[in-house]
This record gives structure tokens, C-alpha cells and sequence, in this order.
């Protein structure tokens, strides 16, 4: 290759770099608006973000989104859409599909409910009609569940299912088995509701901790029964149930035409598409296009998706071929975590397809592919810990956390029962055992998910969606997750968790409230420090009288008992106590028994002194005694706190009597002997200066000589504080005026900062740099022409011509041009496409730069470009020597 070759091939090297150069320009520009450094951007209901909010008018907290619609935020931005956890709550009317932005994380496996039945099902909430292509809409009428559920067909006799759900988070949504046909709350703490789609609601947001009962009858789902059902849609289910949106391309209906060319009947085609869509990958990483139908897109451009968008796209593929369906919402089933007892957790928030057939009803089918979600699983040890100290019988809150973070979803149990499951804050509220000591075990939250353990079966295998289900008393015929061996209620031993031990305390407090009178009644109260001991046997001289209620307390007969004196006790598991009890005869004033002895005790920090501190405790029979009135030396210094102490001043006095008066009467009294503990400290102190005067005279130390030292010392001592003085001083000085030129500079850094800012952002303007590019550019190419012009007239070879004098012409004109290029890129004017030569040379003069020569270089150009004169060797001459000139106007040397 050539030199010139070599040459040019580094220049166009260089021209594409700029090329690369100028379009990521064009592209950071577009972007400025989007990172919120120009106008608007992308709409927030386009962006599908990974956590939805709060409905608006629903009675719910704001929630994540979910594989169920979420909650609509204050911006009007559609709910539903991300695949995060899916907390309980009332589902809103609208709801977005999927996303336009992949999920990346771990889901929650927060409790949301709890579910004491026979069967493991999907747990629904409602169900949606219209589709708009990037959504879903219903807006269901709802009336009081006293009035029935409405029902869109038949369901047959001896499949009903009676179960109950406790509700571990508020909510006023009820998720029920399909199909309900009655829900009850208990004591009617609320009305309870019923869609025409057939969700259940309660009219106010229930409380955690809730219980409702509900009976649901599942519609038939023998293939033959459904394969049977035929066509015959009622009209209002076919024209709500089989609509589409405009925008849906043609070629969905062509490739579900094909798909189902063999099936005969609309189930084989609801299996056939629900089984093709189950063979596409499961991922939470996934997204679509905004703008263009989320069905379309996931059946023919989209690699993988979640449920939202599997049952999106078998809605939308049924109702091509004219079958109703519908997109529903609910939870998978849960986890078996005891006998017919199902935990559900927000990663389990579900959405599925439902299918109508006539004389039937709706059936349900889930499409959704296979997959395992990544969940939230920290894995022990943990840190437990309580709200507050143990004491048999309290309600107490048990915190789990892992590295200061808390551990949602963890089975917690305490003495080996489990009390329950840890909430989004990490805790569980219980009440802990009557025992002196007990054990808190937090264990791993469970890793399956609803993809896990048999959760992906299909409507052949569960509740509402399987085969006949037997009547009430029979045993299922088929295999079921639901129906493998029972559990017990105890949890199960695990090799893994965490453990702490605590020691309760158990002193039990019987205390008789009013006058026990033979023949009336008396109250007997049970207590420990502060918690009533519910549940209680008692017992008047060992024959059983009752049970403590929630408070503590329980009314004893005293009809069939005579005047004396009786033993009474109360007992449950570890924690009793004993004591008497005198019924009085009747018409007697009996004398008040006097109250429990309180004990009294002062402590010091050394010994109670004259005029020091000291600690007043009270207490009876271990326990501390609150709002005891305390005097020391006659005057009243204040009452127990509930730890029963209460800090005092001492009299300077020889003595000083001490007394507590609880508030039920009782009194303790001590004298502290502090003329005695003053002349211990003194004869201490006396005893202790003995010794080092011994042992000063032992070392040759006299009076006079400790005097010296001392007034040296003294003295050295007063010098040296005078000097840090004066240090202090001077560096005071010296930071207040370091203060002031700080206050002064800071006064004037705004103007400052917006003088730099502003320049800057100038500085940083687009089109500026767009300009400067282009500039340089129409530069290089000059440069790389006038290179490879010179090259060639360096080594002599021209292009061959047809006569001397022509060639020559036409290589004068070639290097003139080449001359004016140069000269442009020198310049480099604004806009240099459309500038005419004259325009150019103006710009050049405006800009300080000779005018003579650039007149020179102008007519040379002129001459030679439109022919007027004949390029000669002078006149080649002027004009290099032009540009010579205008280079060296402008700092850029010779040739």
C-alpha cells in the first residue's frame, strides 16, 4: 500500500470517530429530558414501576403491585403491573398489565391470611371483563351477601366446602374458594358484600387478627360434563365476556385458528391454548413495549412473562374464537403448615384464567408457566428479643431480625408450639405460656413458592377446577397436596433456627376484694406484677370453686360456707400460690385484716451519710410495690416508681427514720444510724492519714518540707492555668476572625455559584458543541483533500490529460481550491454549506483578521472556480502567500 493510501485510510479513520462522536451527542441530547433536565418524558403510566400505591376510595393501605393488581397512586398512575409481593387488600377497577420495565429483587413472603379447611385452592378476590390492551377494567355492582351471591349458572349439589380464614394483615377484602355462596363474620363486626363477579368485601377494613367463616361450592369440572356444554352462551355473557380491543392485530385470532384447527369443543380449545402457553418460559425479568397490545406481544414477540401476562394473552386468545373469558385475581394456594391448615403469603399473589360454559358456569384454568420466584430467605441465626420482661401469662411482641433487618414470614414458636408467623416489621404478638422458663425458636421462612410442591397443577387437580369432588363424609379419589398425611399441630422439629431462653417470672398475687361474709360472695383475684392470670383453677380449702376470667378474677359462693378460716389457692400449670381467707358471720363487723407486710430497704453508694443520697425500695413477697409514699426524717420525699424505688436526700442529723406506706395501707419503718456511719468514715479516714504520715516519715518527709513542695506545686499550678488563659484567648480571637472572612465568603458564594453555573451550562449548550463539531470537521476534510493533493505533487504523478496546457489549468484551478478550503476550515464560519465565498471572506474581516489578503484569496478563488481568468503561476503564488498570511493572523504558523 501506498504512503498516500496509508494516509488517507488515518483521515477517514479520524472522520469516523467524529461521525461516532456527534451521534452519541444527537443521542445524550434526546436523553437530557428524560434524566429531568429538559421537558417531559415518558408517562408515568407507560413506565410500569416496580411498586404500585394505594387505591383511591378502596379501604387499603398503600401496597406494592403484584401478580395482581396493586393499588392507583395519587398521580393517577394505574395500579397492578409489577410482579413484587401482593399485599391483601381491596383489588381496584382498573388495573395495569405487566410492565414496561423488568423486576430485579427478591419477593416478600409476608402472612396476609390463614385458612382452617379441607381443601388448598386458589383464593379469589375478583375478576375482570374488559380489556383495553395494556389493562384491565370491571366495575361490578355489589349488595349485601344476605341477598345471595350472584350466580351466572347452576353449581351442583354435595361439593360445598366449609372453611375459615383468619386474616393476619387489615384488609376488607375476603378472598373465598370459588364459588362462594355465603360468608359470615363473627358477632357482625361489619356487613359483608357480594359482587356480580362474584368478589366478597366487608363494608369496613377489618383488623388483623379477624376470623370469618365461609362456605363455597365449586361448579363441575368432568372433561366429559364440560366437553357437553356446548355453545348456547347467554347474551349478556357472550357480548361482555368475548370483547376486544380494536388494536388487536388479526394475527392473534389466525395463529389461535390454528393452534385449536383439531378441537371440536371450546374446553379441548381452552386446554389446548392454556397448555401451549404453559411451555413458554416463567420469569419476574420481564417486560413489553409501550403502546402495542400486551397479549399480542407475549404470544409472539415476548421470550417470557408471569402470570399476568399468561392470563392475559388466554383471555385474549379464547375470545377470538368466540369463547368467554375473563382475567381473575386472587392468591395461589398457600403453604400446609398443620391439619387442614394453609398459610398464604403476599409472594403467592396470583392471576388466572376463568372460562364459561353454559348450564356450568365458570370454570377456572391456569396458564401460567412453570418457574421458581426468587423470594426473600434469610436464613438463621437470628436475633429474637420481647417488647417487654417476661411474666407468665403476658401478651408480648417477639421480634426476629437478621443483621438489624427484619425476617418476614418466620415460623416462630415458643416451648416447641407455634404461636405463629413473623409480619412485614419482623414480629408476632402472643401470649407467653404459664411456665418459670420457656424457649422462642424463629425458624427459616419456607422457600417454596406457589410454583413449588405441586402449587402448578392445573384445573384437573384442585378445588374448583378438578375432578368430582365427593360429598360431605366420603374421601377424595384422587391424590392431592391437600390430602397427604395430616400434620400435627405442633410444629415440626427443624435442625435449623434460633433459640433464646427466658425465665418468666411466676409470683402469684391472690388478693380478696371485699368482706367474705358466710352465706354472700366474695371476688378473688389472681395477678403477677401487673398481668391478670387467666384461666386459674381455684380452690377454697381443695374443692374446686371456678376459673380466673380474662381480667383475673372470679366470684366465689360463700352460701354453703360457715364462719372460719379457709385455705385458698389458684392453680394453672407452673404458676400457683396459696393463702387464707376468713369468712365472717353474717351481721359481724369484722376487723379489716391488715394488708401484707412491705419490705424496706435503703441502699448508698457507700453508706447512708448525713447529708448524701440514697435508694428507697419497696417491695412485697419479691415484687415491686408502686405509688408507696416515702418519708425520711418526718418530711414526705415523694412515692415508689413502678420498680418500687425512689432516690431521697438524707437530714444531717444524727439519724433519720425512713418509712413507705403502701397505697393499701400497709408501712414499713427504718432507722439509718448516720452519726455512726460518719464516724466510721471518719475514723476511716483518720486511720488512713496515719498511715501515710507513717510512711511520709519513713521517706524523710516533713511538715516544712510537704509545705514547700506544696506551695511550689501551687504556684506552678496557677502559672500554668494563667498560660492556657491567655492560649484559650488568643485562639479565640483568632477564630472569630476566621469566623467572619467565613461569613463573608460564604455570604458572596451564591453569586459566585450562579456566575460559574451560568457559564457553565453556556458553556455546555448542544448546539454549541454540535457547531464546534461540525467546524472541525469540515476542517478535516479540508486537511485530508490538501493532504492528499500535496502527496501527489511531491512524488510528480498527476492524473494522465489530453493536453499540456489543459492539465496544467486544471491543476492550478484544483490547487487553488484546495487553497480555499484551507482558508475555510481555518475560518470556520457558521453554516459554511450555504455561504457564498464573499459571505465567508466578511465573516473572516468581522472576525479581526487581514483584509487584503483574504480579498487576494476571494478573487484568486472566484477566478478560478467560475473561469474568468486563467489560473498562472503568480497568481498560485498571491494566494498561498494570502493564506500564509491569514494563518499567521491567527496563531497558526506557516505551511
Amino acid at each position: 500500500m501506498s504512503e498516500s493510501d496509508g494516509s488517507g485510510g488515518a483521515e477517514y479513520g479520524e472522520v469516523a470517530l467524529a461521525l461516532a462522536a456527534v451521534a452519541a451527542l444527537v443521542v445524550a441530547a434526546a436523553l437530557l429530558p428524560g434524566a429531568g433536565l429538559g421537558g417531559g418524558g415518558m408517562d408515568d403510566g407507560e413506565r410500569g414501576t416496580p411498586a404500585a400505591t394505594g387505591t383511591p376510595g378502596a379501604m387499603a393501605t398503600p401496597e406494592g403491585g403484584g401478580e395482581r393488581p396493586g393499588g392507583a397512586s395519587a398521580g393517577g398512575q394505574l395500579p397492578g403491573g409489577s410482579p413484587s409481593g401482593v399485599p391483601l387488600s381491596q383489588p381496584p377497577e382498573r388495573t395495569r398489565i405487566g410492565s414496561t420495565q423488568g423486576f430485579e429483587g427478591e419477593l416478600a413472603q409476608t402472612p396476609q391470611f390463614v385458612v382452617e379447611g379441607p381443601e388448598n385452592t386458589y383464593w379469589r378476590q375478583t375478576a375482570y371483563a374488559t380489556y383495553t390492551g395494556s389493562s384491565w377494567a370491571s366495575s361490578p355492582r355489589w349488595r349485601s351477601i344476605a341477598e345471595g351471591v350472584p350466580n351466572d349458572a347452576r353449581t351442583v349439589d354435595g361439593r360445598a366446602m366449609d372453611y375459615r380464614v383468619t386474616l393476619l394483615v387489615p384488609s376488607s377484602s375476603l378472598p373465598t374458594a370459588w364459588q362462594p355462596s355465603g360468608v359470615e363474620l363473627p358477632n357482625a363486626s361489619a356487613g359483608v358484600e357480594a359482587s356480580t363477579v362474584g368478589g366478597v368485601r366487608a363494608t369496613t377494613r377489618l383488623p388483623a387478627g379477624t376470623d370469618y367463616l365461609a362456605r363455597s361450592a365449586a361448579p363441575p369440572s368432568d372433561p366429559s360434563t364440560l366437553r357437553a356444554a356446548g355453545t348456547d352462551y347467554p347474551d349478556r355473557i357472550a357480548e361482555r365476556y368475548t370483547q376486544l380491543p380494536e388494536a388487536t392485530p388479526d394475527r392473534v385470532g389466525a395463529f389461535t385458528d390454528d393452534l385449536t384447527a383439531g378441537d371440536e369443543t371450546p374446553y379441548d380449545e381452552a386446554v389446548t391454548v392454556r397448555d401451549w402457553l404453559k411451555k413458554k418460559p416463567y420469569s419476574l425479568n420481564a417486560s413489553h413495549e409501550a403502546g402495542e397490545p400486551v397479549a399480542d406481544q407475549f404470544i409472539f414477540e415476548m421470550e417470557s412473562g408471569y402470570c399476568q401476562y399468561y392470563a392475559t394473552s388466554m383471555v385474549a386468545m379464547l375470545r377470538t374464537q368466540g369463547i368467554p373469558a375473563r382475567y381473575v385475581v386472587g392468591y395461589a394456594p398457600g403453604e400446609r403448615v398443620g391439619e387442614e391448615e394453609y398459610l398464604v403469603t403476599a409472594d403467592r399473589g396470583h392471576a388466572w384464567v376463568e372460562v364459561f360454559f353454559p348450564g356450568t358456569g365458570w370454570v377456572r384454568f391456569d396458564p401460567t408457566g412453570s418457574g421458581r420466584l426468587p423470594v426473600q430467605n434469610p436464613q438463621p441465626p437470628y436475633d429474637i428479643s420481647l417488647n417487654r420482661s417476661a411474666v407468665a401469662g403476658a401478651p408480648v411482641s417477639i421480634s426476629v431480625a437478621k443483621n438489624g433487618s427484619p425476617v418476614v414470614g418466620a415460623p416462630v414458636e415458643i416451648n416447641g408450639e407455634r404461636v405463629g408467623w413473623t409480619g412485614a416489621e419482623g414480629t408476632v404478638t402472643t401470649r407467653l405460656p404459664y411456665a418459670a422458663e420457656f424457649t422462642v425458636t424463629a425458624r427459616p421462612p419456607d422457600a417454596a413458592t406457589k410454583y413449588d410442591g405441586g402449587a402448578n397443577e392445573t384445573t384437573a387437580d384442585r378445588w374448583a377446577g378438578g375432578p368430582m369432588l365427593p360429598a360431605r363424609g366420603e374421601t377424595a379419589g384422587h391424590a392431592d397436596r391437600a390430602a397427604s398425611p395430616a400434620l400435627p399441630q405442633r410444629a415440626a422439629p427443624a435442625p435449623n433456627g434460633s433459640s433464646r431462653t427466658y425465665r418468666s417470672d411466676t409470683n402469684v398475687t391472690l388478693a380478696v376484694e371485699g368482706t367474705p361474709v358466710a352465706g354472700g360472695g366474695t371476688t378473688v383475684r389472681a395477678t403477677i406484677r401487673d398481668v391478670p392470670v387467666r384461666g386459674a383453677t381455684v380452690t377454697l380449702d381443695g374443692e374446686r370453686v371456678g376459673r380466673t376470667g380474662p381480667d383475673g378474677r372470679l366470684g366465689v359462693s360463700l352460701a354453703d360456707v360457715s364462719p372460719g378460716t379457709y385455705r385458698l389457692a389458684a392453680r394453672r400449670e407452673a404458676v400457683n400460690a396459696t393463702t387464707t381467707i376468713r369468712v365472717y358471720a353474717a351481721g359481724t363487723t369484722p376487723t379489716p385484716a391488715a394488708p401484707p407486710p412491705v419490705n424496706l430497704s435503703v441502699s448508698a453508694p457507700l453508706l447512708p451519710l448525713p447529708g448524701g443520697s440514697a435508694t428507697v425500695t419497696t417491695t412485697r413477697n419479691g415484687t415491686p410495690v408502686a405509688d408507696a409514699r416515702v418519708t425520711v426524717g418526718g418530711a414526705e420525699s415523694g412515692q415508689t416508681a413502678e420498680n418500687g424505688t425512689l432516690g431521697v436526700s438524707l437530714p444531717v442529723a444524727g439519724s433519720a427514720a425512713v418509712v413507705a406506706r403502701a397505697p393499701d395501707g400497709a408501712s414499713a419503718r427504718t432507722t439509718l444510724p448516720l452519726a455512726r456511719n460518719a464516724g466510721v468514715v471518719g475514723a476511716v479516714a483518720l486511720g488512713g492519714l496515719a498511715l501515710l504520715g507513717r510512711a511520709a516519715r519513713r521517706r524523710g518527709l516533713t511538715p516544712r518540707s510537704a509545705g514547700r513542695a506544696a506551695a511550689t506545686w501551687l504556684s506552678r499550678l496557677v502559672a500554668w492555668t494563667a498560660a492556657a488563659c491567655v492560649r484559650a484567648a488568643d485562639r479565640l480571637v483568632a477564630a472569630g476572625r476566621a469566623l467572619r472572612r467565613g461569613l463573608r465568603h460564604l455570604a458572596g458564594l451564591p453569586g459566585r455559584l450562579a456566575t460559574s453555573g451560568l457559564a457553565a451550562l453556556a458553556a455546555l449548550d448542544p448546539r454549541a458543541l454540535v457547531g464546534w463539531l461540525r467546524r472541525w470537521l469540515a476542517g478535516l476534510l479540508a486537511r485530508a483533500e490538501s493532504a492528499a493533493t500535496a502527496t501527489a505533487d511531491s512524488t510528480g504523478v498527476n492524473p494522465p490529460s489530453a493536453t499540456g496546457t489543459a492539465d496544467d489549468d486544471e491543476a492550478s484551478t484544483a490547487t487553488i481550491r484546495d487553497l480555499w478550503r484551507e482558508f475555510v476550515a481555518v475560518v470556520a464560519p457558521p453554516r459554511v454549506t450555504t455561504r457564498t465565498p464573499g459571505e465567508i471572506a466578511r465573516y473572516a474581516i468581522e472576525r479581526g483578521l487581514p483584509a487584503p489578503p483574504i480579498h487576494a484569496l476571494t478573487e484568486a478563488y472566484r477566478d478560478a472556480e467560475y473561469g474568468r481568468l486563467a489560473p498562472d503561476a503568480d497568481r498560485l503564488a498571491r494566494a498561498r502567500e494570502a493564506l500564509r498570511t491569514v494563518r499567521e493572523a491567527m496563531g497558526g504558523g506557516t505551511e
